[in-house]
């Protein structure tokens, strides 16, 4: 699995698990039912050391996972036989390896920097319009694909710090090495080919149809958890200090007064910014003062009480607010202040609502679009299937894995996908599914051995290598992270 990683993760971009072509984007959801965990919150399926699995990283864990399954048998692969391959458990495990990982990263301090995340996101192609990257394409192809921006861009995040860590454990290849895995492989093909592209299908939704799509995937389209929240502000308090009282507070402080170049900044120029810290402290005392009073039902009459109902993707809380808010209980209802927009909140949990099941007035739109992406699919795997034996199409020279340009209308990103794909086939003919949607017919015309000087091996030396070493290291990080699961009978 970690070998799968460090092959994979330097494509970060949506295409990997929001897309996989059309294929992830119709597969099934992880079946949450009401008796699915046993001790423990509604959004966590698993916990490793400090690291939370969520449901969410299921569900897209386990679609991607039945979308390989799926090209691998041609579209014929069903949730009957991912039940009885284990797609749950090699879901679970998959994200329990990661989890583990990211505990080791925790330990050597890694971290992923606002700017490399952004810095990723903006050359992700998905979000491109006019050949550059466009923030409401970003939105539009998130809300698609039934996920928020905090969502993604902390799966971004993790695929990044497990990336920054894979840096760190990567092999080297020796000659004697390559030497002895290039013998097994000197084959190269020449290929008759043709390219299938999804538009070739065209269909209509009849709301008939849609609905009993819906009735069928019911637990694919929750509400999201609400929660209604009491919230006391606590105004900014504004003090005038004495020189002296300023002057002490910067010589206790002046390493958090630094600028760009990391340099102390003179208390001359820091004054101000020490007197705003200042106030903020004294803010943050008068709210601790609130808050206790608050818990005690003595909470004096000149502070003023909101009642607002917030969701994960709308509320005015920041999303880590949010987080400890649906931590509360009608037992323990405080939280404690916290600085948000400006100002110290109290709040006090009143009542809280559990996913449900929408309505079919509520999933509509996104039933809708689902169910013709999976029509879509299934036709488009048709027209494949019949399609393969008789096709007439381009004839390529002889190919290695390396052999990404020449096999034009592919660019060189899918020509790789299509040909590290091709090789491992033990088939004369058949299709690939590309992870864009798209479709490559082949029909394999000759095989011959490539020479011997034209062959490095140095990459496939390296997968060995790792997947020996990397079995070892995670039998190693379970014995030392405790690995608990809130799904029942996993």
């Amino acid at each position: 699995m970690i070998t799968w990683m460090q092959r994979h993760r330097k494509y970060l971009n949506i295409t990997l698990w929001i897309s996989v072509g059309a294929f992830i984007a119709a597969g099934p959801m992880f079946a949450i039912g009401s008796g699915s965990f046993s001790g423990k919150g509604a959004d966590t399926v698993a916990k490793v050391g400090n690291v939370e699995v969520s449901v969410q990283q299921m569900n897209s864990t386990y679609r991607q996972l039945f979308s390989r399954y799926n090209q691998m048998f041609q579209g014929k692969f069903d949730e009957s036989q991912a039940k009885a391959f284990g797609l749950e458990q090699q879901a679970l495990k998959q994200l329990i390896d990661e989890a583990l990982l990211l505990n080791l990263a925790q330990s050597f301090k890694l971290e992923v920097l606002d700017k490399e995340l952004s810095d990723n996101i903006s050359k992700t192609q998905a979000f491109y319009k006019d050949a550059k990257f466009d923030k409401e394409t970003y939105k539009k192809v998130l809300k698609q694909a039934r996920l928020s921006m905090a969502e993604y861009e902390n799966d971004v995040r993790r695929s990044l710090l497990l990336q920054k860590l894979m840096g760190l454990l990567s092999s080297q290849a020796h000659p004697l090495e390559e030497e002895a895995v290039s013998t097994a492989l000197y084959i190269n093909d020449k290929i008759n080919y043709k390219v299938l592209e999804p538009s070739l299908i065209s269909i209509q939704a009849k709301d008939d149809d849609v609905k009993a799509y819906w009735e069928t995937n019911k637990m694919s389209y929750m509400t999201e958890p609400s929660y209604e929240i009491e919230v006391v502000t606590q105004e900014n308090i504004t003090t005038t200090y004495s020189e002296e009282d300023i002057k002490l507070a910067y010589e206790g402080s002046k390493h958090d007064y630094k600028n760009a170049e990391g340099e102390i900044i003179a208390y001359e120029i820091a004054k101000d910014a020490v007197i705003a810290d200042l106030n903020k402290k004294a803010s943050n005392k008068a709210a601790l003062k609130a808050y206790i009073a608050y818990k005690k039902d003595k909470l004096d009459p000149s502070y003023t009480k909101e009642i607002r109902h917030i969701q994960k993707n709308k509320n005015a809380l920041t999303q880590e607010v949010f987080t400890k808010v649906s931590k509360l209980s009608l037992e323990k209802p405080f939280l404690k202040p916290q600085f948000i927009n400006g100002k110290y909140q109290i709040i006090k949990l009143i009542s809280a609502k559990g996913s449900e099941p929408m309505s079919y007035e509520q999933a509509k739109d996104d039933a809708k679009e689902a169910y013709l992406q999976q029509e879509t699919n299934r036709q488009f795997l048709e027209l494949a299937q019949k399609s393969v034996d008789s096709f007439k199409g381009k004839n390529s020279g002889f190919l290695t894995r390396e052999s990404i340009t020449g096999l034009a209308p592919l660019s060189d990103f899918e020509a790789g996908e299509f040909l590290e794909a091709l090789f491992s086939q033990n088939t004369k003919r058949g299709f690939i599914p590309l992870k864009n949607g798209k479709i490559v017919l082949f029909n394999i015309l000759e095989q011959k051995l490539l020479k011997k000087e034209n062959n490095t091996q140095e990459k496939n030396v390296l997968r060995l290598k790792e997947s020996i070493l990397n079995d070892g290291l995670l039998k190693k990080l379970e014995a030392q992270y405790a690995v608990t699961s809130y799904l029942e009978g996993k």
